[in-house]
């Protein structure tokens, strides 16, 4: 009965350890591109594919899957924004709650441009 349970959870573990060898050379370049993107929201300084928390293996599996479904990457990350919301990807959409953050390098470089300049007189 140990041995049947022991084997039955090994056999569980390497059907749920899913690799991104099954893919297609295109879909396997897509599946790097996308768990590159994607932030671990355990770990956060970490993509999904660096990551080794359960939630990113989840993740990494449900973007396999949805990739082998024929879904494209707007329709993935879209699905991951609508569960997850924005901080799931490290490069948010540009609308209009993140204009400011699009928008505040330039605002800055600008501010720091006129600080030294009038230091400078």
């Amino acid at each position: 009965m140990i041995r049947m349970a022991t084997l039955y959870l090994f056999m569980l573990s390497c059907i749920s350890s899913i690799s991104a060898n099954e893919l297609n050379t295109n879909d396997q370049m897509r599946y790097q591109s996308l768990i590159q993107e994607v932030r671990c929201l355990v770990c956060q300084n970490q993509s999904v594919a660096e990551s080794n928390a359960e939630l990113a293996k989840d993740l990494r599996r449900e973007i396999k899957l949805q990739i082998q479904d024929g879904k494209s990457d707007i329709e993935i990350k879209k699905y991951l924004l609508d569960r997850y919301g924005e901080f799931i990807l490290y490069e948010p959409a540009f609308t209009q709650k993140t204009l400011f953050l699009w928008f505040s390098p330039i605002i800055l470089l600008l501010l720091f441009i006129g600080w030294f300049r009038k230091i400078g007189n």
